[in-house]
């Protein structure tokens, strides 16, 4: 927990603000609670005059008026220094958690990240307001409290401070070693049920359609019973914490009166200072009485910063490297992308997805790849844009090794479109401005006319203005998937990535898009993976994966005549692809069968491709 503290270093000055507005709200407290009570029984004896009462009144105005307004500016300070420590929290929470995404978050629901990086978080910000402070507050307390009590008699200072201290610290302490596994296990349960939530949730209309809703409601109504009854475990240890306080406060009061009526019979105490001494006491148990929730809050802060440490802690598997994205540009535009030797597997499979990928895609091409399913495309997007890391071989762009790139520099160099591209639940404008928040409206109708989005832009209620809600709900899978090409041209990068870019849209659709596309991007490097194998004449050349390997490289019409995985695969599709289109090659391909491409001119495929 020290680390998060430390985070409110550069705000020392308010942390040391804060707890003397709180220390001097309790003191002006205690000096209100004395004075009425000396001017209320200076008054009772009817003095000759009222100049005698004089002074009390003055101070009982100063107090009440300065614990309000030391009050104000405690709680004003506080939670202003609260309210730093939640972004220093999430700050440093996101910029630990970046390098991580995605392949250190592989053994995590969404549901528990979620948990995480929202709940856990918002228990440790009340790290300084519910746990540092109070323990501070208390403790001057408790010394200005016996110290001014001394000034009365000796044995009235011993009787308080032993309330004050069994209220203070053995009612705490005995509220955190009750509460100190319920808090821990109240913070495992809530990231069971917010995984519970998600699942369901999100999960919707599978769970309908496999009539599995009564299963699923069950499994959540128990996480909710579970969350629920260590909430009210927690509810009933703070309620006897409080009874119990509110005992031992009462019963200062009463011991404070006993032996104050002593001392006045023994004439070591005046008579008029009784009612102060015992209102004294009843006003210094105000900061002792947060110590118990500040104790029983100690264990739902651990927890929470457990499992923020397991997050934040884990070390990026993906190389953060040095090496900015200019450095890399200024080798070539469009660069030059080439992949030896690599292999990937994930944490949670034994087998390998990519066993020693070989190609090389020269600047300015752009080359399709495909093959059946679990052939490994999905996997390979990932790895060169930057997201995996390959366990063996190298990637390289412009002859310079991928992961030596910084990350951050990356979305300058290369952009993609992935199989299921996030939309937030705000504007369609909003969502493409996250590629380019510089981006003119000139430019967004250059990127919704490439991407063939106008006429959707057209339906919407709003234009670009429509909220298209969570995940784009108001959008079809094809509009969605138009969305992310549209980001990419906005982004507007060197290199391209479109995973299944097209899939979800209608055939014609499909080849305007492709096309505008394609046309859009012949000063860039594309790498276009797909399963379909319609349209492939439009692309310089076409690379077959089959089992984590290379299985094909060429034009696509060359793969089509042999025998190959290829040509199964187009026979199984059912060969429907290759009519009047393909004996009409598209101009990339054209060209290439024309006059065989040489290395490093950038139409054809370089000659160190190899199957793997």
């Amino acid at each position: 927990m020290l680390r998060y503290l430390g985070m409110l270093k550069p705000y020392k000055w308010w942390v040391i603000l804060a707890l003397l507005a709180g220390i001097f709200t309790v003191g002006a407290n205690m000096g209100l609670m004395s004075t009425s009570a000396y001017l209320i029984a200076k008054a009772a004896q009817h003095p000759y005059t009222i100049l005698l009462l004089w002074v009390p009144i003055v101070g009982v105005r100063f107090f009440g008026t300065s614990r309000g307004v030391f009050r104000y500016f405690e709680r004003y300070i506080s939670h202003d220094v609260t309210f730093q420590l939640l972004k220093e929290l999430r700050v440093f929470v996101y910029r630990r958690l970046e390098p991580l995404i995605p392949a250190g978050w592989g053994v995590y629901h969404s549901g528990d990240l979620l948990s995480r990086v929202v709940g856990d978080i918002d228990v440790l910000q009340n790290l300084y307001l519910g746990l540092f402070s109070p323990p501070i507050i208390a403790a001057t307390t408790f010394a200005a409290a016996t110290a001014f009590m001394g000034m009365f008699a000796p044995s009235l200072a011993e009787c308080l401070a032993v309330f004050l201290l069994l209220s203070g610290f053995a009612v705490p302490f005995l509220t955190q070693w009750t509460a100190k596994k319920t808090g821990r296990s109240l913070i495992r349960a809530r990231g069971a049920l917010s995984t519970q939530l998600v699942e369901v949730i999100h999960g919707n209309t599978d769970i309908l359609a496999m009539n599995q809703e009564e299963r699923y409601l069950g499994s959540l109504s128990q996480q909710i019973r579970q969350w629920a009854r260590q909430r009210v475990y927690l509810h009933q240890i703070s309620g006897a914490s409080a009874a119990l306080t509110l005992l031992l406060n009462n019963g200062a009061m009463w011991v404070v009166l006993v032996v104050g009526i002593e001392l006045i019979d023994s004439h070591r105490l005046a008579s008029i200072l009784l009612p102060v001494v015992v209102l004294l006491s009843l006003a210094s148990f105000e900061a002792v009485n947060q110590l118990p929730g500040a104790f029983q809050f100690q264990g739902q802060v651990r927890e929470a910063a457990r499992r923020i440490n397991e997050l934040v802690d884990k070390n990026p598997l993906v190389s953060q490297g040095g090496v900015d994205a200019q450095s890399v540009i200024a080798r070539g535009t469009p660069p030059h992308v080439s992949l030896h030797e690599v292999h990937f597997a994930y944490d949670h499979e034994e087998s390998e997805r990519l066993r020693g990928i070989t190609f090389s895609v020269q600047g300015g091409q752009h080359v399709a790849l495909v093959g059946p399913s679990g052939a490994g495309k999905t996997t390979l997007t990932g790895i060169l844009s930057g997201l995996w890391p390959y366990s063996q071989g190298e990637v390289l762009v412009n002859g310079v090794p991928l992961d030596t790139i910084l990350t951050r520099e990356l979305p300058r160099l290369v952009a993609v479109v992935e199989q299921e591209p996030h939309l937030f639940n705000t504007t369609l404008r909003q969502n493409l401005l996250l590629a380019n928040p510089d981006a003119t409206q000139t430019q967004i109708d250059q990127a919704l006319d490439i991407a063939q989005l106008r006429q959707v832009v057209t339906s919407l209620p709003n234009g670009l203005d429509t909220v298209i809600g969570e995940q784009g709900a108001q959008l079809s899978g094809g509009e969605r998937k138009r969305v992310a090409i549209a980001r990419v041209i906005l982004q507007n990068t060197p290199l391209i990535i479109m995973d299944e870019a097209t899939e979800g849209l209608d055939a014609v659709t499909e080849r305007k898009a492709i096309h505008a596309i394609t046309e859009w991007a012949r000063d860039r490097t594309v790498v276009w993976i797909t399963h379909r194998l319609s349209n492939l004449d439009i692309f310089d050349a076409v690379i077959v994966l089959n089992q984590g390997t290379v299985a094909e490289v060429g034009s696509a019409r060359d793969l089509a005549a042999g025998s190959g995985v290829f040509a199964r695969m187009l026979t199984a599709e059912g060969g429907m692809h290759w009519g009047e289109g393909w004996h009409q090659s598209g101009r990339r391909l054209e060209s290439q069968t024309k006059s065989p491409p040489q290395a490093g001119t950038g139409k054809g495929l370089d000659n160190s491709v190899s199957s793997g």
